[in-house]
């Protein structure tokens, strides 16, 4: 039996009524609009209430002790009359020993997994049953309009309660491209129920998933005026494929930006991944896409959204521009590229505009060949570069891609190849060079030997400053530099989050002046809102934290880390390192270290793949791969390179926060 969406009269009555609530309205009208809205939602719900049915999920083994439990039910939404119920990916988050799915008779019946659409954060279940299911009518096409309003569904409770929530269309096309977004607000009861309109048509199944920036857990964003659906339309395309048995998995191609801000004009590539479908395909860096799926782009968010729809096992046009010349490629994408083993050369690099020709111009910007280049400012001991490069050398190229910045250079870096040689030619004293130069793993023992000019110290003396943001409870402060000490540069920031009763940020900072200075590292401290624990919600309030001394100092954007006293010799596993970590993972555009014990209770976040445009390290107190902690060893399989840090100090730590610049 198939439920086919109708325009009620109530429905009719409410838009007429919509032209009357923009007017001048008096409170009798007001009234007669809130009503009608009320029933045009309550009558569209209860047409696909029919199809809404309970997920009961029995035996989930909790992450923390491995007890036994039962979760929270969620809803699910009948798609084939033949017993076919579509949910979310919450379901399986975790093992289970079974699940039962509850029919609005309240009748429960146990449920198998026939697919998943980890791409979408679907599955698909099968029941057995003589019950006669009412199945929803998937359209093959909608239409949309951003502000229409929107209607979740869901059942919750042993009652199978019905449960409904009203917002308005914000986006189409986010979490690149697979979702729509609603203001309404859900729970996660409603993950797996549809998502309608006013008129009662299907608009999409809502999943649990992140939006761009991060959260602590998928879940999270529930009750926060953000929620997505996965459109019907697309799963109507996609279901046959669920029905087989079918698993669907997110489309991987392998290609790295040059720029780190997608939004940016811009589309070359600072690196191909190793063993990915774009180096199979031909990809290389310094390629400018200008189209894919015949859509012209011009900025890496588009390549992103383009991409996002696509599945493992699809093939995707692809034109590019290399040296002047425009091709074309055909590429199938895959649903898994080797993970990252982030290397590095060991210098510290600046940008400068350089010349080789026209010595005698004034302004170096006038010369014939005038560029922004990347030019080498110090070696670090005892790593691959030394004895290599040289201070002055201008990097012209690696492995034929041109360096034009430090950090699509870095990216090429974080992407490379372990234990393959690679070729650098550079610009010494006006003479090109070719280099050939072996890098090494940024994972392992610490390097904690920095260069020479670095300990140098400067001659004012840095202080403790209080910091605060508009709307932020949080207690913080900072110490740095004065704002007219012009003489530090290639400075790092290390954040440090307080455990809750560890004390006011300026007391415990009172110690750290005279070494942040020597070591050429900003620190700040910050304490959580509350007294017993940090929340979720401060993970942003870390990142503003962090972006606001980035405004007040100059600071090597890639030399930011996030750590807790855990981190450090003899430090104690305590709340700020479990949030810690979830900072940096979910904030891995303002991070790019992070510190803490190995010991810590890991936080409740969706771990993602490592990236190289924006690569986290994790620095350890521990010896050897020998201690790492199992959730450690999760994070080496997402690309996420870890540091044994031995018996960690704070003047190592600090050494290590600066070293998060180099090359």
């Amino acid at each position: 039996m198939k439920l086919f969406s109708r325009q009620t009269a109530t429905s009719a009555c409410i838009l007429a009524l919509l032209a009357l609530h923009g007017a001048e309205q008096t409170h009798s009208q007001d009234v007669v609009y809130r009503g009608a809205m009320a029933n045009a939602v309550r009558d569209a719900a209860n047409r696909f209430l029919p199809s809404v049915v309970t997920v009961e999920i029995i035996g989930a083994v909790g992450q923390a002790d491995g007890e036994v439990e039962q979760d929270a039910p969620t809803s699910g939404i009948v798609v084939d009359d033949s017993g076919f119920i579509l949910a979310s990916s919450i379901v399986v988050r975790r093992p289970s020993a079974s699940i039962l799915v509850v029919l609005p008779d309240r009748t429960r019946h146990a449920a198998t997994v026939v697919a998943k659409d980890q791409h979408r954060e679907l599955i698909l279940l099968k029941i057995k049953t003589d019950k006669q299911l009412v199945a929803v009518d998937l359209p093959s096409k909608l239409d949309l309009r951003v502000g229409q309003t929107t209607i979740a569904v869901g059942r919750y409770g042993a009652d199978a309660s019905p449960i409904v929530s009203n917002g308005v269309l914000s986006a189409t096309q986010r979490l690149d491209g697979i979702a729509l977004q609603t203001d309404a607000r859900v729970s996660p009861a409603f993950y797996g129920g549809p998502l309608i309109d006013l008129a009662g048509n299907l608009l999409g199944v809502l999943v649990p998933a992140v939006a761009p920036g991060g959260a602590p857990d998928a879940t999270s964003w529930y009750d926060s005026g953000i929620a997505f659906a996965i459109p019907a339309d697309v799963i109507q395309r996609k279901l046959e494929r669920l029905k087989a048995g079918t698993d669907i998995n997110k489309g991987l191609i392998g290609i790295v930006p040059k720029t780190d801000d997608p939004l940016k004009a811009g589309t070359k590539l600072a690196a191909v991944r190793t063993r990915s479908p774009a180096e199979l395909g031909g990809l290389k860096p310094g390629d400018e896409i200008t189209s894919l799926a015949g859509q012209k782009v011009k900025r890496f968010q588009q390549i992103k959204q383009i991409l996002g729809s696509y599945d493992a096992g699809e093939t995707i046009s692809i034109e590019f521009a290399r040296d002047g010349k425009s091709q074309s490629v055909e590429i199938e994408l895959i649903d898994s590229i080797p993970p990252l083993q982030p290397q590095r050369l060991g210098f510290i690099a600046r940008e400068e505009t350089v010349t080789d020709k026209d010595d005698d111009a004034e302004d170096p910007k006038e010369g014939d060949d005038a560029k922004l280049s990347v030019v080498v400012d110090q070696i670090l001991p005892g790593s691959p570069a030394e004895g290599q490069l040289k201070g002055g050398d201008v990097i012209l190229n690696v492995n034929e891609a041109t360096a034009s910045d430090t950090q699509s250079l870095r990216s090429l870096m974080v992407a490379a190849e372990p234990g393959k040689v690679m070729t650098i030619q550079v610009l010494r004293d006006k003479e090109e060079k070719t280099i050939f130069v072996t890098p090494a793993s940024i994972a392992g023992p610490i390097a904690d030997e920095v260069p020479e000019a670095w300990e140098k110290q400067g001659e004012k003396e840095w202080k403790v400053s209080p910091l605060k943001l508009p709307d932020v409870s949080n207690a913080a402060a900072f110490v740095g530099p004065d704002d007219d000490d012009e003489s530090t540069e290639q400075l790092g920031l290390l954040v440090m989050l307080l455990n809750p009763g560890q004390g006011k940020p300026e007391k415990v900072l009172e110690s750290w002046p005279n070494l942040a200075r020597q070591h050429g590292v900003v620190v700040c401290a910050i304490a959580p809102a509350a007294d017993e624990r940090w929340r979720s919600k401060e993970i942003d309030v870390v990142s503003r934290f962090a972006g606001a001394i980035l405004k007040k100092v100059t600071i090597e954007e890639s030399a930011v880390a996030v750590a807790a006293s855990g981190a450090l010799d003899g430090g104690k596993a305590e709340a700020g390192d479990s949030m810690a970590l979830a900072v940096a993972i979910s904030a891995s555009e303002t991070f790019f270290g992070v510190a803490i014990s190995h010991e810590a209770r890991p936080p409740a976040v969706r771990l993602r793949e490592n990236e190289a445009d924006a690569s986290l390290q994790l620095l350890l107190p521990i010896k050897s791969a020998d201690d790492l902690p199992t959730w450690g060893t999760a994070l080496q399989k997402s690309g996420y390179p870890v540091v044994f840090g031995g018996a960690t100090d704070s003047q190592r730590l600090l050494k290590w926060v600066r070293l998060l610049q180099s090359i």
